[in-house]
């Protein structure tokens, strides 16, 4: 008499702990991401950061109101179910401000990533491997950037493209070069002196070919830890300069021009108008800077070897 067999599940747990493992042991990327998902600073970045780009992503479908609608006798209300974060000083919903506020501060810092960090890494790295004369003008030119503030950088840099999200996208972009050249620069130079490299070039392998293939690999981690905190750096520029009115223009909703409006309210007991702006510049931060730690951690090679 023939006995009936259980089906096999689909999904077994070894199966998908083995299939991990594997792909762990072939990706590098896929090895960190595991890692800093793992870790509990990584998971709370993660929450924070899906959360905001979900805001950021799909503002004009969360926001309850259009982020320059105003509202007939709402001038300074408190936070209320109608308003939850209350309005400002002409009955503008400040939660439809906050969320598109959000938005362009993602946007300017990632973006500012974007530009700085390709520019930067190409540099560094073609002057750490090439050396001499390609290392001489190109760090003289990173220098002479480093000596000016960053801050007066930008306000330069804003003075002739003019002022706009776009331009301090860019601007923060410019000033992100010389931090990643420098960075980009003396990891490669300690790479290119490693036995893989030396291999490398005694197969045959080209400049382009062993930075690309080999020596990227293996510099990139605390290049992706940069990004992120300067991605922190960004969203803090970015409000500085909507704070000085060289951002966007109203009434486009940035975090700066928000605390630029709450300052002269905050005798008049309007305390929710600047608690917003603040709570998310905090979260931004607390996100990234856990982002960035959580990526030391991955990519430490005391905790990669455990």
């Amino acid at each position: 008499m023939a006995t009936l067999q259980t089906p096999e599940p689909l999904f077994r747990r070894e199966t998908i702990g083995a299939r991990v493992l594997s792909w762990r042991q072939q990706s590098q990327w896929f090895d960190v991401s595991y890692r800093v998902a793992r870790e509990r600073r990584g998971q709370i970045a993660i929450v924070i950061l899906g959360v905001l780009l979900i805001c950021a992503l799909f503002a004009p479908q969360i926001a309850p109101y259009e982020f320059a609608e105003q509202f007939r006798g709402a001038k300074l209300l408190s936070p209320s179910w109608t308003h939850p974060f209350g309005t400002d000083e002409i009955s503008r919903d400040l939660f439809s401000r906050m969320i598109h506020g959000v938005r362009i501060s993602l946007f300017v810092s990632a973006g500012a990533v974007a530009i700085g960090m390709p520019i930067g890494v190409a540099i560094g790295y073609a002057a750490g491997y090439f050396g001499r004369w390609a290392d001489g003008i190109s760090m003289r030119f990173i220098d002479t950037m480093l000596a000016f503030p960053g801050i007066l950088t930008a306000l330069v840099v804003l003075a002739v493209l003019g002022t706009g999200t776009r331009e301090v996208a860019i601007t923060l972009g410019i000033t992100a070069i010389p931090i990643f050249a420098r960075l980009a620069r003396g990891q490669m130079l300690q790479e290119k002196e490693r036995d893989y490299v030396m291999a490398a070039r005694t197969l045959g392998a080209g400049p382009i070919r062993i930075i690309m293939r080999h020596v990227s690999i293996n510099t990139l981690p605390p290049l992706m830890i940069q990004a992120a905190l300067y991605m922190a750096f960004a969203v803090i520029a970015e409000a500085s300069l909507s704070f000085l009115g060289l951002g966007a223009a109203p009434p486009t909703p940035t975090i700066g021009l928000i605390l630029n409006g709450a300052r002269g309210y905050l005798t008049l007991g309007a305390w929710w108008y600047i608690i917003a702006p603040i709570g998310a510049l905090a979260l931004m931060l607390i996100a990234l800077n856990f982002l960035a730690d959580a990526i030391l951690e991955a990519t430490s090679p005391y905790v990669r070897n455990k």
